[in-house]
């Protein structure tokens, strides 16, 4: 390992410690300064990324992301990240594409799976939702993951016994059909 190499793993390394620590705004700082001398580093953009997502910073959060997805194709961390801001910004409709788009591109990536079916799930598109965590199975999640999609799962279930048919809907329904001719 070349002294290059050594300084931008040290400051990588300070970078992810404050982040794990819940630093979050000293590994912001520890991000941008690993930035300011290694420009196109990745693996920096994408730990800033996490930081301003950890602060709710989610517009510096999605571009920092969209940053890292273009650094750092092939990790899909950047592209969930980057699913996960825009729905935090209450762009539902980007974040779904953005997070279809990395399960295109990484077919087994759980957690992808996973919060397009808890996002689907959110909006009340519930059978879509569980669909996808269904598929989560599919693909060898870690036992907690296992855990928190089983649990998902059978709280919608727990849900859909409580949820009652209105007839009175279905008259209403009716009723505006007739209304609208």
């Amino acid at each position: 390992m070349d002294e290059r190499s050594g300084s931008l793993q040290a400051m990588l390394d300070q970078g992810f410690e404050r982040l794990q620590a819940g630093r979050f705004e000293d590994a912001i700082d520890a991000f941008t300064a690993c930035l300011a001398v290694y420009p196109e580093t990745g693996k920096a953009v994408l730990g800033r990324a996490m930081a301003r997502f950890r602060v709710k910073d989610w517009k510096a959060a999605q571009q920092d992301f969209q940053r890292a997805s273009h650094l750092e194709p092939e990790d899909p961390e950047s592209g969930l990240g980057l699913g996960m801001s825009l729905a935090m910004q209450s762009k539902i409709y980007p974040a779904l594409e953005a997070l279809e788009k990395l399960l295109v591109r990484f077919p087994n990536f759980v957690r992808g799976y996973m919060q397009l079916g808890m996002l689907h799930i959110q909006i009340g598109a519930i059978p879509k939702g569980r669909g996808y965590l269904e598929q989560a199975l599919q693909h060898r999640p870690s036992l907690e993951e296992r855990r928190q999609i089983e649990a998902t799962l059978k709280e919608q279930a727990t849900l859909d016994h409580k949820r009652y048919y209105r007839p009175d809907f279905e008259a209403l329904r009716k009723q505006n059909n007739k209304s609208g001719r």
